[in-house]
């Protein structure tokens, strides 16, 4: 059990460092947004005084903030404009769930679950959800260790890119969202056996988006990135920081974005080592990216192919994120179905677990149980 009253004073004797972490935080947000009233009108000539790993570039002229006029009465009014955008438009979600192994069983064997997701929003509905195990011979061969889920992270992954190429084999002109990040900066402190599934996962899905056209949509709902905080410290000569790029701009209003950057994101570990773009080949600098308020907390980062504002679609994307967001209430209700779908519950988890043992027991295979998780058990 939790020792609520020792964490309470915790909290009373590091009141101090907190309000003064929360304190810088507030006055470096004001020094840059004064800052950014530099490039409320955006100049792309700009990028001519960006070195590389600049953390952003400007892609987008024009208003850096991109307004939202419709001001709803009603829910009702709401929904309408939500079919205006959507009615007839083909978009697709992707998501994934897992098992960890678990050394309770000593056999380590895990399950990998992703559901796609596809809506026409005409009554053309489809949900798929596949599942698959990974057996102790691939954690051998992937050198890793066995009961860690930095593997089975990567393995559903792939697995997730592999459902979005094929929502998008199988649908034209498909818009799919991704419960996540296309710039995998999180991979940098992984094993290179590691980082190399996400990388090749990647790059087949930047590869089949080129043959398709049809954009890939990354959503992050929480996310500290600082991408334009450090373009702002090449621009404009301001210390570097670590304030993240969402509270620049906090004050958006619901359904306003900002202009879309391209990312040049400095994540190296160390000067002579490579940022996880570095690894992307020939699409090392096509992701761009824009903010956007769509619930009551900081803005979301959205994530796609350069092309998609080549192509003139980011109005298009905005709109559809928006209307999905009205749907749910503040967050993609494609995202949401994809999660619910994919997601294996608690109780499944028991179920797995005495299905791995009466195949055990099925087949005379041995497996030891740990009695520290026995005594676990009938305590729940």
């Amino acid at each position: 059990m939790l020792d609520l009253k020792n964490i309470s004073n915790q909290f009373d004797a590091r009141l101090s460092a907190i309000k003064s972490y929360d304190s810088e935080r507030s006055e470096l947000t004001q020094e840059y947004r004064r800052e950014l009233e530099k490039i409320k009108v955006i100049d792309t000539g700009l990028n001519a005084q960006l070195p590389t790993y600049s953390g952003a570039k400007l892609l987008e002229p024009g208003k850096l903030i991109h307004p939202f006029t419709y001001n709803w009465k009603n829910r009702h009014e709401a929904m309408e404009w939500v079919d205006s955008k959507l009615c007839g438009v083909a978009v697709g979600a992707v998501d994934g769930s897992q098992i960890y192994s678990d050394k309770n069983y000593e056999m380590p064997i895990a399950v990998l679950q992703t559901s796609r997701i596809f809506n026409r929003h005409t009554g053309d509905y489809e949900q798929e959800t596949e599942a698959s195990i990974i057996t102790p011979d691939e954690f051998e061969e992937a050198n890793v260790y066995s009961f860690g889920s930095e593997y089975i992270d990567a393995r559903r992954f792939s697995m997730e890119c592999d459902g979005i190429i094929r929502l998008m084999k199988e649908h034209e002109n498909i818009y799919v969202l991704l419960d996540g990040a296309l710039i995998l900066s999180h991979i940098n402190v992984l094993n290179r056996n590691i980082r190399e599934i996400y990388i090749k996962a990647m790059t087949k899905l930047l590869e089949a988006l080129e043959n398709t056209r049809a954009p890939v949509i990354g959503f992050i709902d929480t996310t500290m990135p600082r991408d334009i905080t450090l373009m702002m410290h090449f621009l404009f000569g301001l210390k570097k920081s670590k304030l993240a790029d969402t509270h620049l701009f906090s004050h958006l209003l619901w359904g306003e974005r900002t202009a879309a950057f391209l990312c040049d994101r400095d994540d190296r570990r160390g000067e002579e080592a490579k940022s996880v773009l570095d690894n992307y080949g020939r699409f090392k600098s096509q992701i761009a990216f824009f903010y956007m308020r769509v619930s009551n907390g900081l803005p979301a980062r959205v994530e796609f192919p350069a092309w998609v504002y080549e192509r003139g679609e980011l109005d298009k994307i905005a709109d559809i994120i928006r209307a999905e967001c009205v749907i749910r209430g503040n967050y993609p209700d494609i995202l949401m179905r994809a999660h619910e779908a994919a997601l294996i519950r608690m109780n499944e988890h028991t179920l797995f677990y005495g299905m791995l043992e009466n195949f055990c027991k099925a087949h005379g295979i041995k497996i030891n149980k740990s009695a520290k998780n026995f005594h676990k058990t009938i305590n729940r």
